[in-house]
């Protein structure tokens, strides 16, 4: 039973059903473009933890979970902005929360995937109709490089499993699940089946909160540009050399080889 007293929703092993998580899977058990499958038991991502009980974060940690990366920006957990334009930069978002208190034996580690300063590329995602969809990956790993660099250097010297997550754990942490698929060989439809559970993973963290699901308005976003959740990763997967995009981003051959050792073995 979770926190809120409601039974947590499980279809199939790959989902997280530890106490007051919500949105979270292991990136393990996905096909792979050579006839295999992911890893399990290495990576998952998840929404913000603001719900995760004590139970909750031991059944993490007692799944090996030694270390969680937060890529959400500084006034994302402050609940009291430190300026206007903190304000207004929370002001669509879910409701502000601090980083969750870790189990003994876990590290919390904070590395903000979003560079915010960059107006103009911010502007120009929302003008595309970008935003909220996988469309927005390749343009921020092309165009900033440097923070990817920094989630993925992360989690390929944590010395254990790792989860990931930003606010709702859907386009941050989507991109990340992007890059690190894609690393490992994962087809792109598994890719793209990944990413659109985040329709249905939300609905009760949203209900949750009392705050607008803004899945609709994303779908309808897509399809007024020609697109589906499949077809939007399709565009992203099109020419894309994740090892050599990565390697020439900054990442080392001992990285690449340590993330995609994480889902290959």
């Amino acid at each position: 039973m979770s926190a809120d007293g409601t039974a947590p929703h499980v279809d199939d092993e790959r989902t997280i059903t530890w106490d007051g998580f919500y949105n979270g899977r292991d990136l393990g058990g996905l096909p792979t473009v050579d006839g295999g499958v992911t890893r399990t038991g290495q990576l998952y991502r998840a929404a913000d933890l603001r719900y995760a009980s004590e139970e909750g974060l031991e059944q993490m940690r007692a799944a090996g979970v030694g270390t969680v990366l937060d890529l959400r920006n500084g006034f994302e957990t402050r609940t009291e902005p430190k300026s206007p334009e903190e304000a207004q930069a929370n002001a669509n978002r879910v409701p502000p929360i601090p980083e969750a208190v870790m189990p003994e034996g876990v590290f919390s580690v904070r590395v903000p995937l979003d560079d915010t300063s960059d107006v103009e590329f911010w502007q120009r995602m929302r003008e595309e109709g970008r935003l909220g969809s996988p469309r927005f990956f390749r343009p921020v790993m092309e165009q900033h490089p440097a923070r990817v660099v920094a989630v993925l250097r992360t989690i390929a010297q944590a010395p254990g499993p790792v989860l990931f997550h930003c606010a709702v754990g859907r386009d941050r942490t989507g991109l990340t699940s992007f890059a690190l698929l894609a690393l490992a060989g994962a087809t792109g439809e598994a890719i793209a089946e990944d990413y659109a559970r985040s329709v249905a993973g939300l609905r009760p963290f949203f209900r949750r909160m009392g705050f607008p699901d803004p899945s609709g308005w994303i779908g309808e976003n897509l399809a007024k540009r020609g697109f589906t959740i499949e077809s939007a990763v399709a565009e992203q997967l099109d020419g894309f050399d994740a090892r050599g995009t990565l390697a020439r981003a900054g990442l080392t051959e001992q990285e690449l080889d340590a993330l995609t050792g994480r889902l290959r073995g």
